[in-house]
């Protein structure tokens, strides 16, 4: 989220280095937190807080230390070759700070992060053994995308929202003429840009839409595109196949809360067209979206793990 942020202000010819944070905090969920632990409002606040800070049990550090912490008390269910790299991560992340962050450059600390990740879901993939281990890391890997490609796409929303008109709906090219911030205008569009860049979506994006950037073409892309491995349709999809192999359930019917969830979260993406979500509200169906991640968390907790 701080990533697609920074690309925002790179990108935009108005904006520039005229960041405005209330839109991470408010999408983020964690703004009653924020403003307990920090006064200010500032680049500095808000990379501590989403980046290093251990009271927040959503930050950067804080995650890849419970990822290590799990992975240290699952040893024997994956591979040394997995372990290896957390640790590794974990160690590398500890040289890093707030203030080598903002002396360097933010991008070279967001790339040593994402690469990190995406280093372990190779290794995982590559080592790791079929079956029920895999499914659930599967399951929880595909629902932590679904989340994040609809909170991510939602902060940017929230910072385009006062240009975001109900033509943006339309999927007709910019207009030349169109102001710096209205729809099709250059803050309009790199800010859709910044968000394909934050998820590795647009070169992707580029190959599959010829036209230009819209606001429907991203979030079709995003949202429904059943081939990208970062969009909402094909995460749930992914989820809905780890949880029906765990159970061994092959009717269409669920089995238990947890398929049923995702089975009918699933089966609305596939019927659904981006330019229906956008009319009838972007930012409420993305709330709906992460409610619902949740709601399937909560599921498969209670369906598997709580006894």
């Amino acid at each position: 989220m701080i990533d697609v942020h920074y690309h925002f202000g790179l990108e935009s010819p108005v904006i520039g280095e005229a960041l405005r944070w209330s839109s991470i905090l408010a999408i983020s969920g964690q703004e009653e937190l924020y403003r307990k632990l920090n006064r200010q409002e500032d680049e500095r606040s808000i990379l501590e807080f989403f980046g290093f800070d251990e009271r927040n049990t959503s930050s950067i550090y804080s995650c890849i230390r419970l990822a290590r912490e799990n992975g240290r008390s699952i040893r024997d269910q994956i591979s040394s070759e997995m372990w290896k790299v957390l640790n590794q991560m974990y160690l590398e992340f500890r040289e890093w700070n707030v203030d080598r962050v903002l002396t360097g450059s933010p991008f070279a600390f967001f790339e040593t992060v994402k690469e990190g990740s995406q280093l372990f879901q190779g290794v995982t993939n590559r080592t790791l053994m079929m079956g029920e281990t895999r499914d659930f890391h599967d399951a929880g890997r595909f629902l932590e995308r679904a989340d994040q490609t609809a909170r991510i796409l939602d902060v940017k929303y929230h910072d385009l929202l006062p240009n975001f008109a109900t033509d943006a709906a339309s999927d007709a090219a910019p207009k030349a003429t169109a102001d710096a911030g209205s729809i099709g205008g250059p803050v309009d569009v790199h800010g859709w840009i910044a968000v394909l860049k934050s998820v590795g979506a647009f070169e992707a994006f580029r190959k599959t839409y010829h036209q230009g950037v819209t606001p429907a073409r991203v979030a079709q892309f995003l949202l429904l595109n059943p081939q990208f491995p970062a969009s909402v349709r094909h995460s749930v999809g992914r989820i809905d196949g780890c949880l029906r192999r765990i159970s061994g359930n092959r009717d269409l019917a669920p089995s238990n809360d947890a398929e049923r969830e995702v089975g009918r979260l699933y089966n609305e993406l596939n019927y659904m067209r981006a330019e229906d979500i956008i009319r009838g509200g972007l930012h409420e169906f993305l709330e709906d979206v992460q409610d619902r991640c949740s709601q399937i968390g909560e599921a498969v907790y209670k369906s598997y793990l709580s006894y």
